[in-house]
């Protein structure tokens, strides 16, 4: 009931900042709608798409890109870094009477969901006149275990923003490090382009990182192509990676803490 509380008091921030999600909503489709006016070039010159997706499927995709960068993808590290650590505002947090991380997942998942909700929308008008519309997850068992693959890529993403925005204890130049985590996140969660079209020896790094579990593989579910071996795979290893970001999660927190001063560094 108190997290419940806390994620209603951020929420209730989400709606009157609603200006803010719409942009960030609008920025999130710039890049999806410029890799597919690079693939609709592609098929107009050569009348194929690489691979056995189909011309549909892949607007599908990157269509879905949207939807799953806005609401699956945490944004929490820079907050964490530059407000928390940097200026000091995690002394707030340390003094309160509940956790830290559930405080801030509760209230980025306000985010989250409304951006999600805004991307849609969004979806649903770019699918009417690209005709892209195409198979979805039907069967009961799959759609929850897709659900439940989306709850677990939230979780998966914000642990590892959490873990990024730590570093801001030991590094006084935090944006490099996010750049770096930025760019390879671009490649290896399937934001360029879907990990199929990649080379095999980049493929099996996708498939090892946990980066293809937060974006690439809850797309595939929502579009109905895995079946229920793959997606048991699929939430095993998440659940894994969740585990192992955990601890790191911990590590670093207690570590971090013994860096930390009221005032910043």
């Amino acid at each position: 009931m108190r997290y419940l509380r806390i994620f209603l008091i951020h929420f209730h921030r989400v709606i009157e900042n609603r200006s803010r999600s719409v942009v960030w909503t609008l920025l999130s489709i710039f890049n999806p709608l410029v890799y597919l006016c690079f693939w609709f070039a592609v098929y107009k010159s050569s009348g194929k798409v690489v691979g056995d997706l189909s011309l549909s499927e892949l607007a599908s995709y990157y269509l879905l890109l949207t939807f799953a960068g806005s609401l699956l993808m945490a944004h929490i590290d820079e907050s964490v870094a530059e407000e928390d650590i940097y200026e000091g505002g995690l002394v707030k947090y340390i003094v309160r009477p509940f956790s830290y991380f559930w405080d801030l997942y509760f209230g980025e998942l306000g985010w989250r969901i409304f951006q999600g909700g805004l991307s849609i929308i969004v979806f649903v008008i770019f699918s009417y006149f690209l005709h892209s519309l195409s198979h979805f997850v039907s069967s009961p068992i799959l759609i929850l275990l897709t659900l439940l693959s989306i709850i677990l890529a939230y979780t998966l993403s914000f642990i590892f923003r959490m873990i990024l925005g730590f570093t801001a204890f030991w590094v006084t130049e935090f944006r490099g490090v996010q750049n770096v985590a930025e760019t390879i996140i671009l490649v290896f969660a399937g934001f360029v382009v879907p990990l199929q079209f990649l080379p095999v020896f980049m493929q099996k790094i996708s498939y090892i990182l946990p980066f293809a579990y937060m974006i690439y593989y809850p797309i595939l579910a929502i579009q109905g192509k895995l079946d229920f071996s793959q997606m048991v795979k699929v939430l095993s290893t998440q659940a894994v990676w969740i585990v192992l970001l955990s601890l790191l999660y911990q590590y670093m927190w207690r570590k971090g803490l013994k860096l930390f001063t009221g005032v910043g560094q």
